[in-house]
């Protein structure tokens, strides 16, 4: 195992060089540092803060689209003779359809829960209670649209739980999803997965095709995943396993915890929390892990090959590869940024943290 402590490794480098040489060239490292790290940190934060106001936006398209829809598409489906069932608002659904596997599920919840099931069945059981608010909806053999409101008396409110959907569909489905203040549980579906949530938890398991999951004020998690995963939390940890396709995850305040993950293209990054990754890393891959204020953690095969640029300020780096400093390292004097090869390098691997430590780790 090789430990290097930062501090140590710049007086060792600086050795030999005139002292105001040697001043010079610590400033400019530290700023160089200060600079990337910042610069990690700031297109960290615009992601979740953009996946936020894409989350936001969607509420408020989704309503202002459907406050003038309904009474168009009721006149239209008025003169549709199809598998159609178009009803009025009411306060409960316990029903039972035809549905397609290719088929596609919106739902929208303005104050509750939303928990979708897959199975091996052609049809869909949708389920939805509200204790003050009313469903709005649209049913048919290859679309189920849903969406709960306020009713007039208690617009506005905010009672906890009011509302919940449970839904069990054919697996391979896409689902649409968003509460603003619930959790929104997605099991089993097999297909693609849009899942958001204002004020709650949103998890995801056993999905494929393209995943993007969102939480402004909770955590996020997804596992046995096939395809491209996005994940963000503005405060909350973010949790991934069992994933292959390119993972691009963030949060502001919290823990980034990577489990069993084969991707080519990875980024992770967080203001304020940990990284841990544990996974393959392919020679052709790229994998950048940033943290302003958190430890780094990587677990990778011992069979690894891969280019190491490590960097922190006030922290060390611990490696259970044999370190070699590339001699550019020395001619520059980057004291505090680490670069070096094993197994005849390949994938390009970048953590930073600016005041937490780097450890990597063989299994």
């Amino acid at each position: 195992m090789s430990r290097l402590s930062i501090f140590p490794l710049l007086a060792a480098l600086a050795i030999g060089a005139p002292p105001s040489v040697q001043a010079q060239a610590s400033e400019r490292s530290f700023e160089r540092m200060i600079e990337s790290i910042a610069s990690a940190a700031e297109r960290m934060a615009l992601e979740v803060e953009r996946s936020a106001s894409r989350l936001a936006i969607r509420f408020e398209r989704e309503f202002n689209r459907r406050d003038g829809r309904w009474e168009q598409e009721r006149e239209r489906q008025s003169r549709r003779r199809d598998d159609v069932q178009w009803q009025e608002p009411r306060t409960s659904i316990d029903t039972t359809i035809a549905f397609s596997s290719n088929g596609l599920i919106e739902l929208t919840n303005l104050s509750g829960d939303i928990v979708v099931t897959g199975w091996d069945r052609k049809d869909a059981h949708i389920k939805a209670e509200s204790e003050r608010g009313e469903f709005e909806f649209e049913l048919s053999s290859s679309r189920i649209i849903l969406q709960a409101r306020s009713s007039r008396g208690s617009r506005g409110e905010r009672g906890g739980r009011e509302t919940r959907y449970e839904l069990k569909v054919p697996r391979g489905v896409r689902v649409v999803a968003n509460s603003m203040t619930g959790e929104v549980t997605i099991t089993g579906t097999g297909g693609s997965v849009e899942a958001g949530s204002i004020s709650g938890d949103v998890a995801v398991d056993d999905a494929s095709g393209r995943s993007e999951l969102t939480s402004v004020s909770g955590d996020v998690s997804g596992k046995r995943i096939k395809g491209d995963v996005e994940a963000t939390s503005v405060s909350g940890n973010v949790e991934l396993s069992d994933v292959e396709g390119r993972v691009r995850t963030g949060t502001t305040s919290g823990d980034i915890v990577l489990t069993r993950i084969v991707s080519r293209n990875l980024e992770a990054s967080t203001t304020s929390g940990d990284i841990e990754f544990e996974g393959g890393v392919e020679s052709d891959g790229r994998y950048e892990f940033n943290s302003h204020s958190g430890d780094i953690s990587l677990v990778v095969p011992s069979a690894t090959s891969a280019r190491f640029a490590v960097e922190s300020f006030s922290g060390s780096m611990e490696s259970d590869f044999a370190v070699t400093l590339q001699p550019t390292d020395r001619s520059n004097r980057r004291q505090r940024r680490f670069e070096f090869s094993v197994g005849g390098g390949g994938a390009h691997v970048v953590a930073e943290t600016f005041s937490g430590d780097v450890n990597i780790r063989r299994r």
